[in-house]
């Protein structure tokens, strides 16, 4: 009857509104009838969900359970399970997040649990926290709100866990592999393809447990499953039956494969920074003809992103044959290239450019390990790709749902295709090829200037055009003539013995790298013979800054270069573009012409780069 009412409910005009509200007062009101069912209240900065499965397949071995639903752990969702929950079930299982200070208060004040676990702390959350001890702090309520017959479920191998054992004076079950934990691990186990699996020590009484999961970090997951079915008098044998027949949860370290032999593990729910030492560890214990890990966007880190990115992508290469990173933070991971790593490690801003890669990579009894997270990079397409061809490639979905069960997945493939077959990889639009024969006739050593921007009329003394602008006035200086050739326009000549050319790519911004590339090809020169003349929204109007490499720095054509060329190794002169206040849209900003007070401060900086460039050189 009260789902009725909150389905009802959604069908009003402005529902979403008084959403958390209604949801509130309904379950606060539900709540009171539940009095005979035992809450179990599960949280921690990661494997919540997968406890939870465990722990409702242990708990439905001894009564009648409601689980929460899916990974959905915010507030309405934690309302809509209370609301969901009959008096004659036995127990309802949850996992409750705490993405900010204070998360916790509501939800908790209406579920009242009667045992609360907690799995681990991290770094998950840690820009609106601040410090892991104050997310401690925050998931310490769940042990704190429990009665005083109620259960506390502890990991005795995390300090900041096991010391929430002074929030409670009532019955407290500590799990781990510390020889203090009242339920131990022993033995453990999981080196792919074999799954997790170890002996289990309570009281004495030692039972070998056997699951289907994937990797030695999901040990406090099952573990804490068992530990609930203690608390509530499952016998250890007969919980660890049943976590036997447990799938792992889809995006959560979850194997899927095809005919090919080729082997996917998808975690790509989230990647928090800190947990990919588990990914890490699982890749090298596995059993594998190749492995090959596939990083998306990081999240939950402190300090600088390119030495994050850096470390972590070192730290990739020592476990995987090969590095694939995805996404617009790809190009930082470029750092981390040397001569003997080169071949091993690959960075694309854009998915399909990965699957078109993947696709000519994977052989055989390849392992790949999918590490990305759900709302920012929908990595689970690539595995999707593989077994039957998708149709939406796009990066800025923000969807926060498995690729899965996505109508937009395959919208657009046609049953013909399909028959047909999967295409050997995501295909690309043809483009013009550079003639050969009409080029300049440039020799080594060669000094390349990229000019970067947008080609017509309608783009000139725009932001996103001060690169263009910049060559424009260093063939003016040197008395260098224009001449166009397919997709890039040219000038050339010598400097201190050596071919200086000018070179501005005819084609958008985003496709930069592409004809710079056919170019490179075209006359032989390498990305360390280029210097790209950019813009950057972020420095301020007229200030000039120059780099020997580096990341692209969110520039989108910068961007295009180094996944095109594979490495970061572009010399770089900048000119601040920033505006005077926060455009309505930065696009619209970087496209739209300067204004005649911003044209008087660019107009000299220009006049300087070319100084700049000239210096840079060899010529002051």
């Amino acid at each position: 009857m009260l789902s009725q009412i909150v389905h009802a409910a959604e069908r009003v005009p402005g529902w979403w509104r008084l959403r958390s509200l209604f949801l509130s007062g309904v379950a606060a009101l539900h709540r009171r009838r539940l009095g005979r069912v035992a809450f179990v209240a599960i949280t921690g900065s990661a494997g919540k969900t997968t406890a939870k499965l465990l722990t409702t397949a242990v708990l439905a071995t001894a009564g009648r359970i409601r689980p929460g639903a899916g990974t959905m752990n915010t507030f309405d969702h934690i309302m809509i399970v209370v609301i969901a929950t009959k008096p004659s079930d036995d127990f309802c299982v949850m996992e409750i997040s705490a993405g900010k200070p204070g998360a916790l208060d509501r939800p908790l004040a209406t579920v009242r649990p009667r045992i609360g676990v907690v799995t681990s702390i991290g770094g998950d959350h840690l820009k609106a926290f601040h410090s892991v001890e104050a997310i401690a702090e925050e998931k310490a309520k769940v042990i704190a709100c429990l009665p005083e017959d109620g259960t506390a479920v502890l990991n005795a191998d995390d300090p900041l866990v096991i010391a929430m054992a002074d929030r409670f004076s009532g019955k407290i079950i500590t799990f781990g592999l510390a020889e203090s934990a009242a339920l131990r691990a022993e033995d453990v186990r999981s080196a792919w393809p074999e799954r997790l699996s170890f002996t289990a020590v309570y009281q004495g009484s030692a039972v070998e447990v056997r699951s289907r999961l994937c990797g030695i970090h999901w040990t406090t997951a099952v573990l804490a499953a068992l530990a609930v079915g203690l608390a509530v008098g499952i016998p250890l044998a007969q919980a660890a039956k049943a976590i036997e027949a447990v799938e792992p949860y889809p995006s959560r370290m979850h194997p899927v494969s095809r005919g090919d032999g080729v082997t996917f593990i998808m975690d790509d729910w989230k990647s928090s920074h800190w947990t990919m030492a588990s990914v890490f560890a699982f890749l090298e214990a596995a059993r594998a003809r190749r492995k090959i890990l596939v990083i998306g966007t990081l999240s939950d880190y402190s300090g600088n992103a390119p030495r994050t990115y850096g470390r972590v992508t070192r730290s990739a290469l020592g476990v995987a044959d090969h590095v694939v990173f995805v996404g617009p933070m790809a190009t930082h991971a470029l750092r981390a290239k040397d001569p003997e790593t080169a071949h091993r490690l690959h960075a694309f801003a854009a998915i399909k450019d990965a699957a078109e890669f993947l696709g000519s990579l994977l052989q055989k009894d390849d392992l790949v390990v999918l590490k990305g997270s759900i709302n920012s990079d929908h990595l689970g397409r690539l595995a999707h790709h593989r077994l039957d061809p998708i149709s939406c490639w796009r990066m800025d979905c923000g969807k926060n749902m498995p690729c899965s069960v996505c109508s937009a997945l395959r919208a657009d493939v046609t049953s013909a295709s399909r028959q047909a077959g999967r295409p050997p990889a995501a295909t690309v639009s043809p483009s013009r090829q550079i003639n050969l024969a009409v080029l300049p006739q440039c020799t080594a050593p060669m000094e390349v200037l990229v000019g970067i921007g947008n080609p017509g009329e309608r783009y000139q003394n725009t932001p996103h055009n001060v690169g263009v602008g910049v060559l424009d006035a260093m063939a003016a200086r040197l008395d260098l003539t224009w001449s166009v050739h397919d997709d890039v326009a040219l000038a050339h000549g010598t400097l201190n013995g050596k071919t200086i050319l000018l070179a501005k790519p005819q084609t958008y911004v985003n496709n930069t790298g592409k004809c710079l590339k056919e170019l490179s090809e075209a006359l032989g020169f390498r990305a360390e013979d280029c210097v790209l003349i950019q813009d950057d929204i972020h420095l301020p109007l007229g200030k000039l800054r120059s780099r020997a490499r580096g990341s692209d720095g969110g520039h989108k054509g910068v961007r295009s270069v180094l996944v095109t060329f594979q490495t970061d190794e572009f010399r770089r002169l900048k000119i601040g573009v920033a505006p005077a206040g926060p455009p309505p849209s930065a696009a619209e900003y970087l496209t739209t012409p300067f204004t005649a007070e911003a044209a008087a401060t660019i107009d000299p900086a220009i006049n300087a780069a070319v100084d700049r460039l000239l210096s840079m050189l060899g010529k002051a």
